[in-house]
């Protein structure tokens, strides 16, 4: 049983406030709200602890839903392989139970498979469930370590900007390398596991592992410290806003991701474990001040929801949701539009789309290496005879502006269709498989940016994107790795990065590889006129978003329409009520 409400949002730390404004959110009544943990004591200086007064539940801070009881936006999970035969007619309710409401569940797509569970209420003294969070099919376990309070601001100092205190470093000893007090935020970091995979949270934005256990059913028991998977299958989770690499430049805007900027200016907003499941949610990210993502982790599924309130995102080149897979450790993509599947080698497959743009006083130039070029074999370039070394452009104005330099992603319908609505997508290997597909979760007037988002699929061991560790590591945060960032040394000498292939095998993070973008894949939202609710609290403009991940053990082939399809046929239900004997009373 997972409680909910609504919350007012408003970040006044952020310099982004005035625009924000306050924003409505119906969210859970947590376990444990990390937004409440700014506070720390003499003797721990590092050690993140509840702003006094807070209400303090089961040893933690947190709100208690202003509802006693279950009210209308409340929610009720649980899973469909734990439902059975309907009871007999006959049936007596258990003893020390008042009453109970017995649930049919359906499958629109196999109507005889209808199955029942019985959602009982216990009088004084009756029984206690068997199962909760510590013996259910999710455990959530935060690191010994994740309280601790580590510098931690945007480039953007002001936005989300942190309350500022004593911070270590994260093996808990003191540092003061941006003075003795600055913005700190803990780490955040936590384990997810469940019998059939383990995801791993560096941080609030940082998503950096998932696990796969190979057996069908596999890791019985109820210890999750002995439960085993395969490799790592994720780089990592990454976004991107106004341009999808470091070292390019666009006239209006900077270059912002998850690592330097969202894990800079986002706090934790809760976290709650039950026995059906984990959620978490993080709220803000930069100029995206009420931002607020959600994840549900169920035994074999993963949900990520997104409610995007952000200002105008020109079209050169909007937002990027994407997850970038580490190399050799899965082997084909699948879409609607590939059924035969790509292999996931590191080389491109688009047949066009992906386009490299540079306008300044010196130069007009536009680069397209794909195997259809939209704009010339290689390169158009048309010199203007202005300074080489000046990446500006001259405004009507009469000042200089930044230049244009930038890799502009356009959607290939003859790969991926032409909307990201409307695909699964399946990355598979021996390791493990995932079959995601994403969904408007709420309708506003914001759904019409989503319907014009397009599919986003880049498999590139020599685009750089500017975060990540596998093939190789980004050195140089927030920048290009040129100059030194571009060599590595090994005891032949000092040589030029390389890009990842299958042949060189498991790159084990490797300073001698590039980044890249390995199978990478997600949604391309081309441009936002305004997302943030204009100046209202109510939930008028913004974008809501669920993107559903599956996830099997092995390589079963393309799955892609029979698991990537489940959410346009959601499992219904119907209830009726008993109260004191097995005659059913009512029909809610």
């Amino acid at each position: 049983m997972d409680e909910r409400f609504t919350r007012y949002l408003s970040n006044n730390a952020s310099g982004f406030a005035p625009y924000s404004g306050v924003d409505a959110h119906n969210t859970y009544a947590f376990d444990r709200e990390g937004w409440r943990y700014t506070h720390n004591t003499a003797e721990e200086p590092c050690r993140a602890i509840p702003v006094p007064g807070s209400t303090i539940v089961n040893g933690y801070a947190t709100t208690l839903d202003p509802v006693k009881g279950l009210d209308d936006d409340d929610e009720m999970a649980f899973m469909y392989r734990d439902a059975d035969a309907q009871a007999p007619p006959t049936a007596a309710l258990p003893e020390g139970i008042d009453s109970s409401y017995e649930i049919l569940v359906a499958d629109p797509t196999n109507p005889a498979q209808a199955a029942f569970v019985y959602v009982m209420l216990a009088g004084s003294g009756g029984p206690v469930p068997a199962f909760d969070a510590s013996n259910g099919y999710v455990h959530y376990a935060r690191d010994a370590g994740a309280d601790t309070f580590v510098y931690s601001q945007s480039d953007y100092k002001d936005y989300g900007a942190a309350p500022k205190g004593p911070y270590c470093y994260p093996d808990g000893s003191a540092d003061t390398s941006h003075g003795v007090v600055a913005q700190r935020r803990p780490l955040d970091t936590a384990w997810v596991r469940t019998p059939r995979y383990s995801f791993r949270y560096e941080g609030r934005w940082l998503m950096t592992e998932l696990h796969v256990n190979a057996a069908t059913e596999g890791n019985t028991g109820a210890d999750p410290a002995n439960w085993t998977y395969g490799p790592d299958l994720v780089d990592q989770w990454k976004a991107r806003a106004f341009q999808q690499r470091p070292g390019g430049s666009m006239p209006c805007c900077g270059y912002e991701e998850e690592v330097n900027n969202w894990g800079g200016s986002s706090i934790l907003m809760g976290e709650r474990s039950g026995p059906v499941r984990v959620i978490r949610a993080t709220w803000g990210a930069d100029s995206s001040t009420n931002n607020v993502r959600t994840e549900i982790f169920y035994r074999d599924e993963v949900l990520w929801g997104d409610a995007l309130r952000v200002h105008v995102m020109p079209p050169l080149d909007g937002i990027y949701v994407q997850w970038d897979y580490n190399a050799g450790k899965v082997s084909t993509y699948y879409n609607p539009f590939v059924p035969g599947g790509v292999p996931i080698d590191g080389q491109n497959d688009e047949v066009f789309g992906n386009t490299s743009m540079h306008v300044s006083k010196d130069r007009v130039e536009v680069r397209d290496d794909d195997p259809i070029p939209v704009v010339g074999p290689q390169a158009v370039t048309v010199p203007l005879g202005g300074d080489p070394g000046a990446c500006e452009i001259a405004s009507a104005f009469g000042e200089s502006l930044d230049c244009v330099s930038n890799d502009v992603d356009v959607v290939d319908p003859t790969f991926s269709g032409p909307a990201g609505l409307l695909n699964w997508e399946e990355i598979a290997g021996g390791n493990g498989t995932l079959v995601t597909r994403w969904t408007i979760e709420r309708h506003t007037a914001g759904d019409a940016y989503q319907v014009i988002a397009t599919p986003y699929y880049r498999d590139d061991s020599c685009f750089d994107d500017g975060t990540g560790s596998d093939p190789g590591p980004h050195l140089n945060g927030r920048n290009a790795d040129d100059g030194e960032y571009a060599k590595y040394t090994d005891y032949t000498g000092t040589h030029d990065r390389e890009c990842w292939t299958p042949a060189a095998g498991d790159p084990a993070g490797s300073r001698r590889f590039w980044q890249g973008d390995i199978a990478t894949h997600g949604m391309h939202i081309n441009f936002i006129a305004d997302s943030d609710n204009a100046f209202v609290a109510a939930p008028v403009t913004e974008i809501n978003t669920q993107q559903r991940i599956v996830v099997l053990p092995g390589d079963p082939g393309n799955v892609g329409e029979r698991y990537g399809r489940g959410v346009e046929y959601p499992l219904t239900s119907g209830a009726r009520f008993f109260e004191g004997s097995a005659a059913p009373v009512a029909h809610p």
